[in-house]
């Protein structure tokens, strides 16, 4: 088997079994658009607010989308994206903080500075959690998380698909090689395209692997 396709098995296989899950939650008004990369199943009837990931670097962009209208005026507040890098341990319990706008006019206010109220804590401790948050300007065009996405490649900022723990197991078992990022991206868009079953082989097939 290529080297570099098996280092990206191993990553992949790494991150779903035999390992605890790290939780995020994102409070309304605010919703998970993309974690790691990869567009959670947000739609316009369905609000996604939690994943788990394992232990390492990932990155977490979250829209805060907020229906204030009144019978006399239509008042849909969205602001623009916030990109969450942080790096964290498999047990942890991570969720924003921050003041929740009772109303339209101090939603407004909220949105014109997100990031600098904004902090991830972790549920278990209560305490802060070393974290970069910024904002991008809201792409414009019906496909928001391909905007994001693109925004996000064009200034080299996207996710890597690399989290320490992944890279330090394949490592641990086939030495320093690179890994694939394009097999690796490949590997898990099939993965979360998968069903339950699916998943399952894979896994019992990356085991053999090694």
């Amino acid at each position: 088997m290529n080297t570099r396709l098996t280092l990206a098995a191993l990553a992949l296989a790494g991150l779903s079994f035999g390992a605890q899950a790290a939780t995020i939650n994102a409070p309304k008004p605010y919703q998970l658009l993309l974690v790691d990369g990869e567009k959670t199943k947000h739609s316009v009837l369905n609000s996604v607010h939690s994943a788990e990931v394992g232990a390492g670097k990932h990155q977490f962009v979250l829209e805060y989308v907020e229906d204030y209208s009144t019978k006399q005026n239509i008042r849909v507040m969205e602001g623009d994206p916030v990109v969450i890098n942080v790096d964290t341990s498999a047990d942890a319990e991570l969720t924003l903080e921050y003041q929740k706008p009772i109303n339209y006019q101090q939603a407004r206010e909220f949105l014109r500075d997100q990031t600098s109220q904004i902090s991830v804590i972790d549920k278990r401790t209560g305490q802060p959690v070393a974290a970069e948050i910024y904002t991008i300007h809201r792409p414009a065009g019906l496909d928001l998380t391909r905007g994001i996405q693109d925004h996000l490649k064009e200034n080299n900022q996207t996710f890597s698909g690399r989290t320490d723990a992944a890279v330090a197991a394949a490592e641990a078992k086939f030495g320093a090689a690179p890994v694939d990022a394009d097999s690796l991206e490949m590997l898990k868009h099939w993965w979360n395209t998968a069903d339950k079953d699916t998943q399952r082989a894979f896994q019992i097939w990356a085991i053999q692997q090694q």
